[in-house]
C-alpha cells in the first residue's frame, strides 16, 4: 500500500498566530501607557486622577504576560513534538477511520474519529502543533478513509492517506 503524507508537523513549521494575536494587545497597551492623551480621549471626562494610568499599565502588563505564556506554551509544544517525530518517540496506528464525528463549521464540539481503537479529537480553533484541520474547513478526514497516523498521546504528528483513495477522489 502506498501512502501520501497530507500532514507532517516537522514540515508544517511553527504556527505563531495565537501568540502573534497577543501582540495586537501589547501594541494597544503600549500606546495607552506612552500616549496618555489617548486614554484621556477614550474616557471623555469619565475617570480622573491615576485610574487611567493604572489601567493602562495593568492592560500592558497583562497583555505582555498573556502573549509570553501563549508563545512559550505553543513553541515548546512545537519543539517537543518535532523532536519526538525526528527521534522516533511516537506510536503508529493504521486502518480505516471509524466513528467519525465532524466538527460543525462554527465549532463545538471537536471533530473526532477512531482508528485501530485509538480515539483522536481536534479543532481548528485550538492552537496546537498537531493536525487540526477539520472536515468542515477543508480537512481530509472522513468515514472509512484508510489512514496511517503517527501520534503522541492525542496529538497527530503525521497523517498519511492511502494513495489509491486520494487519486480516486480527484
Amino acid at each position: 500500500m502506498t501512502f501520501t503524507t497530507v500532514f507532517d508537523v516537522s514540515q508544517q513549521g511553527y504556527q505563531a498566530a495565537d501568540s502573534a494575536f497577543g501582540l495586537i494587545f501589547v501594541a494597544m497597551g503600549t500606546m495607552l501607557v506612552f500616549r496618555p492623551a489617548l486614554m484621556q480621549g477614550l474616557m471623555k471626562g469619565g475617570l480622573q486622577g491615576k485610574v487611567p494610568q493604572v489601567f493602562s499599565w495593568c492592560f500592558l502588563i497583562f497583555s505582555l504576560l498573556w502573549t509570553t505564556i501563549v508563545f512559550t506554551a505553543t513553541f515548546s509544544e512545537y519543539l517537543s513534538v518535532t523532536s519526538d517525530l525526528r527521534e522516533g518517540r511516537y506510536s503508529i496506528v493504521e486502518g480505516p477511520v471509524e466513528d467519525f464525528v465532524p466538527m460543525p463549521f462554527a465549532g463545538h464540539p471537536m471533530e473526532s474519529f477512531t482508528v485501530g481503537g485509538h480515539r483522536f479529537s481536534y479543532s481548528d480553533y485550538l492552537g496546537t502543533s498537531g493536525f487540526h484541520n477539520t472536515a468542515s474547513h477543508g480537512g481530509p478526514i472522513r468515514q472509512g478513509l484508510y489512514v496511517r497516523i503517527s501520534y503522541s498521546g492525542n496529538l497527530i504528528l503525521r497523517l498519511e492517506i492511502d494513495g489509491r483513495q486520494i487519486s480516486s477522489e480527484d
